[in-house]
């Protein structure tokens, strides 16, 4: 930010950086009182990140004390980021289209579709009154609150772009006039499209600028589908500083795959700037290997193609029995069943959950693929069942190998399978396969042992699976 060297214009800017630094200031204390910290004994010391200031490079940013964990980078950031794979891989549903119908389409009863379309969806679980309109208020609810998600979402695509359209227009000015008049001049400007005074745009214009520098490293989705923190990390971006930025945008395509795949209308949104909104990435989540080349996606076929020209992969929900082998029966029953699927209610309880929140990635020591966690998986959380080829009698070939009190049975996963087909091998593992039975079917469980966003997730194999394999554990 060049400052003329005369008092009027240094008070003037000093006259707005303490507006903004007060206004700051004042919301940061009132959080910190709501922790509980104590502010009356020793002084209290406090560092306020203001927007805009680095636009140059000309202001210096602010040292961190060190021994002050408070506030620092790496754990906002991850918060950040992690709000947005949070974002992408939840029963959200952004989808343009459906929110302008829902709104503008009247039934023939005279209702909107938004009210008419939660009457269908309503499942009856019983016969009472109160029931029946708790029901119908909570699909109501939850159509609305998409409807509004999608809107915001809306909200800032327009908004983060409109910086960049000020800052086109402050460098076409920037040819006849100096830079700081040219953007004082496009100020004056925008203050009588919006109807605001210069201090009401200058506090807007530093929140969309956050939006703005977020796509610009991560992309649109990582700006569509930011979590509900948004606001409030651009408004102080005290997280946001150069790694923030970087590991937007090393993500990039990651984002862009999954949210291709899980939200396929979701570019539908970008139709508003006249931007593409035809999706990258299509099919399965796990079509596409992340962290290739400059970060770009890769389709799988082509990450097995040394070994294996004409690959394909074929993605399962559930098990398929080999019928040539096992007929109309299922090995995997068992004579004495039990229920226990409450222990995993994302993979057996009465909502599943839509897509575990991973990736397959190329890995960076050899081993081809790999499978990454975008969300961290607490102890005991189920990764995914194995599933698979149900068969019998294969040799040479990587299977899991089930028994149950009357017969052995194999998982191949060689053609078609799920995520748990690509988890590497580990002599120090962060997850374990664990066997139990549902409905009288004996299931296998990749589980977790703790694990992070962003680690690969990787098991113990066993000696057994070693002993006949011309292959070394590491």
């Amino acid at each position: 930010m060049a400052i003329a060297n005369t008092a009027a214009s240094l008070e003037e800017v000093a006259r707005d950086l303490a507006e903004r630094a007060s206004e700051q200031l004042n919301i940061i204390i009132l959080d910190l009182l709501r922790t509980g910290m104590d502010v009356g004994g020793e002084s209290l010391q406090l560092e306020c990140s203001l927007s805009g200031l680095r636009e140059s490079g000309n202001v210096a940013p602010p040292q961190r004390n060190q021994d002050d964990q408070t506030l620092q980078p790496s754990s906002l950031d991850n918060k950040f980021i992690n709000g947005i794979w949070h974002s992408i891989y939840s029963g959200i549903k952004l989808d343009p289209t459906e929110v302008i119908q829902q709104w503008q389409a009247i039934e023939s009863s005279g209702q909107p579709r938004l009210l008419t379309d939660t009457e269908r969806d309503l499942t009856t679980r019983g016969n009472s009154v109160a029931q029946g309109i708790f029901e119908r208020m909570s699909v109501l609810t939850r159509k609305v609150s998409q409807t509004s998600r999608t809107c915001r979402s809306l909200e800032v695509i327009v908004q983060a772009h409109w910086v960049q359209c000020f800052d086109d227009r402050v460098a076409e000015l920037t040819a006849s006039v100096p830079r700081e008049k040219a953007k004082k001049q496009t100020i004056v400007e925008a203050c009588m499209d919006f109807s605001w005074s210069e201090k009401e745009l200058r506090n807007k214009m530093g929140i969309w600028r956050g939006y703005h520098d977020i796509k610009m490293s991560g992309g649109w989705a990582a700006l569509v589908f930011a979590g509900m923190g948004l606001y409030r990390f651009c408004k102080y971006r005290s997280s946001f500083a150069d790694t923030t930025f970087k590991t937007l945008k090393i993500l990039e395509h990651r984002f862009e795959v999954a949210a291709d795949t899980l939200h396929p209308r979701w570019r539908q949104l970008l139709g508003i700037l006249g931007g593409p909104t035809e999706r990258k990435y299509v099919g399965h989540p796990h079509d596409w290997v992340v962290a290739g080349p400059a970060n770009e996606a890769l389709p799988l076929p082509e990450t097995y193609h040394q070994w294996d020209k004409d690959f394909s992969y074929t993605h399962l929900d559930d098990a398929n029995i080999d019928v040539e082998v096992w007929g109309t029966s299922d090995p995997r029953t068992v004579s004495s069943p039990t229920s226990d699927g409450v222990c995993f209610p994302n993979l057996y309880g009465s909502v599943k959950a839509s897509a575990a929140p991973v990736q397959v990635f190329r890995t960076p020591n050899g081993k081809n693929n790999g499978l990454i966690a975008c969300c961290a998986f607490e102890r005991g959380a189920a990764i995914g069942e194995f599933v698979g080829q149900i068969t019998s009698g294969l040799a040479n070939l990587d299977v899991m190998v089930g028994q149950t009190d009357s017969t052995t049975y194999q998982i191949w996963q060689g053609r078609q399978g799920n995520h748990t087909r690509f988890v590497n091998h580990s002599c120090h593992p962060n997850s374990e396969y664990e066997r139990f039975v549902w409905l009288g079917t004996q299931r296998i469980v990749l589980v977790s042992k703790g694990i992070q966003a962003g680690e690969e997730i990787t098991v113990d194999y066993s000696d057994v699976y070693w002993q006949d394999l011309d292959k070394q554990a590491e």
